[in-house]
């Protein structure tokens, strides 16, 4: 099956700068998608293995060209929450041997831009959302939950603050007509703002409910702080793990994440809330502040304007 790959990398080069050159590397592309960063990294860089990861069964298909042209490459299936599992257990490698891990947590442009995958409000779908092989799809929950589990759902996944009004606009629609599709319920979502909250925002009015949804369906956050985790013990000494972050819920794990690991001082996350103040020290900050991408990158590719890229390496 032959699929074109939409989806722009954010932020590529200033991730490859962060890249040594000097020697063969073992790389985790943890998010491998539409395959572009895998692609570059392995027609630049002196590669070793490249273990790339992807939850969507749809990554297999834009992995054929790069199988085919790289045999120091290869894709494995399943949640990154078991990145240590899936390399230890499919690959050659062990622990503590790899130079690079990498995570994009943006959504795909491959899925947002496939109506039948139901990740966008602004083209007709089944209200789907689901990134890997999950028996519940969001139309499951906007049918079926309460009004209060949805506000909740709304309000911490999406920071959405009109969380309630919207999930009482749900309700009660759904008691005359089940929603199905994307543009039924952003019409929805759209009716529980005033004219005046619309026009001020600079956003569209569906985003943090679309968000929410689909970072509650996948799990996201949890997938996420369990992989960082998870990441640690498979660096080398001095190797390095790179993010790329989106939306604050996520950037505030990385941050979190890295702070911790560095041994600062760090405020309580519900995230790590069984975690004291002080973190042991087996990484370094290589970004103090989140790198941005540059205008021209914004301008090329708006999907990139909310990236935060941050770097931390591991002590010896």
């Amino acid at each position: 099956m032959k699929m074109e790959n939409r989806h722009i990398p954010v932020m590529l080069n200033e991730v490859k700068l962060h890249i040594p050159n000097n020697k063969k590397l073992n790389i985790i592309d943890a998010t491998f998608g539409g395959g572009s960063y895998s692609k570059s990294i392995l027609e630049n860089f002196n590669v070793s293995n490249l273990i790339a990861i992807d939850r969507d069964p749809i990554s297999k298909i834009f992995a054929e060209s790069l199988i085919k042209k790289f045999s120091n490459f290869e894709l494995i299936n399943g949640c990154f929450s078991q990145i240590d599992e899936l390399i230890l257990n499919n690959s050659s490698c062990k622990k503590n041997e790899f130079d690079i891990i990498i995570f994009d947590l943006g959504i795909s442009s491959n899925q947002i831009d496939n109506p039948e995958r139901g990740f966008s409000f602004m083209k007709e779908g089944p209200l789907d959302m689901r990134m890997g092989n999950s028996s519940k799809k969001v139309s499951d929950i906007i049918n079926n939950y309460s009004e209060v589990d949805l506000a909740n759902i709304i309000y911490k996944f999406g920071e959405e603050r009109n969380s309630r009004k919207i999930a009482r606009n749900i309700v009660s629609a759904r008691k005359i007509k089940l929603i199905e599709t994307t543009i039924e319920l952003s019409k929805l979502i759209k009716n529980s703002f005033n004219t005046k909250e619309i026009y001020k925002s600079k956003i569209d009015p569906a985003t943090k409910t679309f968000q929410a949804l689909r970072i509650y369906i996948n799990d996201e956050l949890n997938e996420l702080s369990i992989a960082l985790d998870k990441s640690i013990e498979l660096l080398s000494a001095k190797g390095k793990i790179i993010i790329v972050s989106f939306q604050s819920l996520e950037d505030r794990i990385v941050k979190d994440f890295l702070n911790h690991n560095s041994g600062k001082r760090w405020r309580s996350s519900r995230h790590y809330p069984e975690l004291a103040e002080d973190g042991p020290i087996t990484l370094k900050l290589i970004t103090k502040k989140p790198l941005r991408p540059s205008e021209q990158e914004i301008n090329n590719n708006p999907r990139s304007r909310s990236a935060k890229l941050r770097i931390g390496e591991k002590i010896n």
